[in-house]
């Protein structure tokens, strides 16, 4: 009895020294291992330990136990009594997983701010088979239908998937015990049901196909009060398109498209840059808006299409808005020659004759226009001041010679030669001869 007793004494205090080896190798941790604290200087090592046991509490050895932090990742094994242990640095996030022959894992157990007390308590339950097979109502299998797994309330991602061409989604390796099934598929309402997995179960699932109204609102992004556009919108299913609409003068349209669907969006318009969203369509009737720019540009003008040479001209400059832009470099030959102010305007000398191309730029974009250089005239100052006075004098030469040839007064004319009366007795004359002939006709 007593060498049973002393047999069991140095068991148990081998044990923790055997654990440790397999992790550490023999040696100290390196600094690799250790970390970094937030004041900069090596984290302590500390050793957790791993306890690993099945659904009715009996240790599990010889189960492979990896152990994950900071990006590291370390192995080992457990011993018979279903420990391991592991040299971690203090304080770190550790994730512990474990795989052991017909036992099942779910999920990695997590374990924050590690010491030297830290214990790692993993529970393993005999491995099932759980298999979830999705139908349509006609009966046809669905492909590509999204199957999750839930136990305990917990989404297991490790199994969960999609349906292949046959409709039928396996799961390998989970533990045994009642499990909750969600199953989607693009075009049709999803639904949940529940299941008990032992040794090897299935579960059928029949989906519903629907649509859900889904209006598309499309807007230019510039303005704060979302001014509708006209646009196109195209609906594709991965690479597949799908439809084309348009959005109409109020910038509005409501379509029907398949529920728990994801959409790819393409919204264009001409003089617009176009938008490239993702849509996911659920199981509710929605309102989606899209914002679209116009696509950048700059416009230059001249205030003048002919400039006198050694003269200045005024040039405009304004974007895609037709709103001011300033700061734009204004060029004439190459050479920068002005800049436009707060309200997009510069001043440009014009030096030579013939056709100036000014060209403004900002950033990536840039515009051109042209003014005529016109040379000032080399004519004489002269000429129409003697054009004037020549004329002038031929003026008043014709007005003086009309003037002598026409009578001033009636004086003048009474002043000629009158034959045979004065011009008083030629009248008298006249009045008696009236007289005289009215009486013979008596």
């Amino acid at each position: 009895m007593r060498t049973l007793l002393g047999v069991l004494v140095v068991a148990v205090c081998l044990a923790p020294v055997a654990g440790a080896a397999p992790v550490a190798s023999g040696a100290a941790p390196g600094p690799s291992e250790a970390g970094a604290t937030a004041s900069g200087s090596t984290a302590q090592a500390v050793t957790i330990t791993v306890s690993v046991v099945d659904a009715d509490g009996q240790a599990v050895g010889g189960a492979n136990v990896t152990v994950t932090y900071d990006g590291e990742t370390k192995t080992g094994e457990t011993f018979a009594n279903g420990k391991a242990f592991f040299d971690v640095p203090e304080g770190a996030d550790v994730s512990v997983d474990v795989s052991a022959p017909d036992l099942a894992l779910n999920r990695p157990k997590t374990v924050s701010n590690v010491d030297a007390e830290t214990t790692v308590n993993v529970t393993m339950y005999p491995a099932a088979t759980a298999l979830v097979t999705v139908r349509t109502p006609s009966g046809q299998a669905v492909e590509g239908a999204q199957v999750r797994l839930r136990k305990a309330g917990a989404v297991l991602t490790s199994v969960s998937g999609e349906t292949p061409s046959n409709g039928t989604f396996v799961a390998s390796d989970v533990e045994r015990g009642n499990y909750t099934t969600t199953v989607t598929a693009d075009g049709y309402y999803s639904t949940s049901s529940s299941f008990v997995v032992a040794n090897r179960a299935g579960k059928t699932v029949t989906l519903e196909p629907g649509t859900v109204a889904v209006e598309f609102a499309t807007v230019d992004g510039h303005f704060a009060d979302d001014r509708p556009v006209t646009a196109t919108v195209e609906l594709y299913d991965g690479n597949q398109f799908v439809s084309n609409i348009s959005t109409g003068e109020s910038g509005l349209r409501t379509v029907s498209l398949d529920v728990n669907t994801q959409y790819r969006v393409v919204v264009k318009k001409n003089g617009y840059q176009r938008a490239n969203q993702v849509l996911s369509v659920s199981e509710s009737d929605v309102s989606v808006q899209y914002a679209i720019n116009r696509t950048p540009s700059l416009s230059v003008t001249a205030a003048n299409t002919q400039v006198v040479t050694g003269q200045t001209v005024r040039v405009s400059v304004t974007d895609e808005y037709d709103e001011a832009v300033s700061n734009a470099s204004v060029r004439v030959g190459g050479e920068a020659v002005a800049e436009t102010d707060a309200a997009g305007e510069a001043v440009v000398p014009i030096e030579t004759a013939g056709t100036v191309e000014i060209v403004a730029t900002k950033g990536d974009l840039s515009s051109t226009t042209t003014v005529e250089g016109v040379s000032p005239s080399t004519e004489p100052a002269t000429t129409t001041a003697t054009t004037t006075a020549a004329t002038t004098a031929g003026t008043t030469a014709a007005t003086t010679a009309t003037m002598s040839a026409t009578p001033t007064s009636q004086n003048e004319l009474d002043g000629l030669p009158t034959p045979g009366f004065g011009g008083l007795a030629g009248l008298l004359a006249v009045v008696l001869s009236v007289v005289v002939l009215v009486r013979r006709q008596k």
